[in-house]
């Protein structure tokens, strides 16, 4: 086999011939060729399904081109070329390249709760998705001292369950980092971090980079471009083009665009309650938490919360990652219990059924679409939303399915209706998740990274309909470590640290 090299330049690590690639029968890439080279690390930008994610598995080999096209069309291949020549084998990609995304996250959100930050880094020396038999002396020092150096050696003992979704993406980049990786891919690594968890990962990625691999990241931020990358390749209507960092086009070479005014003639279904120019001194509490402690794997994780919600009140909940304020949001949708001693009350009624609460409270997060994996139509998602349910029981009736189209399309995602949610990407899972939240016109609104994974399209979609809702009467309860244009409209702060309440009351004014 030939080796290839740029002429005086470095060595090739894939190449992608001529690439017809796409999920349930919808094509992403249609005939793409593309070279990557050892050492040249990249940046991958475009719009919520536009196919970074779907170029991230192509390059790692869980995702084969499409070989069933018609006679005269050639179907394309992958070659890889870490042992020196072309390969067109997948096996050789999945041993030698390791993928960072949601979907791995998912997998050990689901099914390895009981595995902690040492099992997953230890996992990496086999690939495999936990340890088998005991770590040798030598593994488990490089374990430790490589957590050490990106400040993660706390994570060591944690368990899965009772991680961030920070500490928990930090852990298993660091997995790839053990296994000594040629090709790192990394999909949003660094959305929905605080200042701190963001130095750390960055720290890892400049050691995986120092210790010889190549770095692809995707990123709708030019803020989550690490220093080290130089490239980025625009992933724009099936093709690709390749820009220097320093001139990428808009809206990825800032932050995005700010609130966009709303389509002609759009407005939002009504509320399912009155609440124009609500005041909210002397307003009933909507939320109570009394007493709360909860405990994660016997781990405790929020520690006495005491805190009241009032209908209108528009909380901002801020803290570190790790500070327990996922967990506390999802302690007031119901997914934890308060430990013996602690409650949670709605309107007054501590044992309010999990379906009725729902209906009345929209809720995004990371891990609720994460864990979505439901055979259902993203249509159908979002009628699930409706009803309080996860999953969807009964046929839908016409009014439901209009009220979700209606969302869909305020989100930008009305050609989604009919897809299965699962084979969405990312990006446009958030999108369906987001209108899921937002149909039932509830009066309160538990929204942790809401904008996670969104294009600056799709962030502006959302954030223009916040302060819509809430001039009618919605509360917010947010959860973001990023500046927001809709900053202004908190009239509440809530404070985190190491799962205690440090603050909770009037937003103190920001000089």
């Amino acid at each position: 086999m030939k080796q290839v090299t740029r002429e005086n330049g470095p060595r090739l690590m894939a190449r992608l011939d001529r690439v017809y690639a796409g999920y349930n029968r919808k094509m992403v890439f249609s005939g793409l060729s593309l070279s990557l080279f050892f050492n040249e690390h990249l940046a991958l930008i475009g719009a919520n399904g536009a196919g970074k994610s779907t170029l991230l598995a192509l390059l790692q080999g869980s995702l084969r081109p499409v070989q069933d096209l018609p006679d005269a069309q050639n179907p394309g291949k992958v070659f890889w070329c870490f042992t020196g020549g072309e390969d067109p084998s997948a096996l050789t990609a999945l041993e030698h390249a390791r993928l960072v995304s949601p979907a791995g996250q998912r997998r050990y959100l689901k099914h390895a709760s009981n595995l902690n930050g040492k099992d997953i880094l230890l996992s990496g020396l086999s690939n495999s998705f936990m340890p088998y038999g005991p770590a040798s002396e030598q593994d488990s020092l490089r374990c430790g001292n490589l957590a050490r150096a990106c400040e993660a050696f706390p994570l060591l003992s944690q368990p899965v369950r009772a991680m961030s979704q920070g500490e928990l993406r930090l852990c298993l980049i660091l997995r790839a980092v053990m296994s000594r990786t040629a090709l790192l891919l990394l999909d949003e690594p660094f959305d929905g971090l605080d200042e701190k968890a963001r130095r750390k990962v960055l720290l890892s990625l400049e050691v995986a980079a120092q210790d010889g691999a190549t770095l692809v990241i995707s990123a709708h931020r030019k803020a989550d471009i690490p220093p080290f990358v130089a490239e980025a390749l625009l992933v724009r209507k099936g093709g690709i083009t390749r820009h220097s960092i320093a001139r990428l086009p808009p809206p990825y070479g800032a932050f995005g665009p700010e609130i966009p005014p709303l389509p002609a003639g759009r407005k939002t279904p009504p509320l399912r309650f009155d609440g124009a120019s609500i005041r909210t001194a002397g307003q009933p509490a909507l939320l109570r938490v009394k007493n709360a402690c909860v405990f994660i794997e016997h781990t405790p994780v929020l520690h006495n919360i005491n805190w009241v919600i009032r209908q209108g009140e528009q909380w901002l909940v801020s803290g570190p990652n790790g500070a327990g304020k996922s967990t506390l949001l999802r302690l007031l949708y119901g997914d934890e219990n308060a430990a013996l001693g602690g409650s949670v009350s709605w309107r007054g009624r501590k044992r309010i059924g999990l379906e009725e609460l729902r209906r009345h409270a929209g809720y995004v997060s990371d891990r609720l679409q994460d864990l979505y994996d439901y055979d259902l139509s993203a249509e159908d998602v979002v009628i699930s939303g409706l009803r309080g349910s996860i999953g969807l029981y009964g046929e839908p009736v016409p009014a439901e399915a209009g009220l979700a189209r209606v969302w869909l399309e305020r989100m930008g995602a009305a050609d989604l209706a009919g897809v299965p949610f699962h084979s969405l990407s990312s990006g446009n899972a958030r999108r369906v998740i987001l209108a899921r939240a937002l149909a039932g016109s509830p009066s309160v609104l538990i929204l942790d990274e809401p904008c996670s994974g969104l294009d600056p399209e799709g962030r502006g979609r959302f954030l223009s309909i916040l302060p819509e809702l809430a001039a009618r009467g919605a509360s917010l309860i947010y959860v973001s470590h990023r500046d927001e244009p809709i900053d202004p409209l908190f009239t509440h702060e809530l404070r985190l640290d190491k799962g205690r309440v440090i603050y909770a009351g009037r937003r103190k004014s920001r000089s």
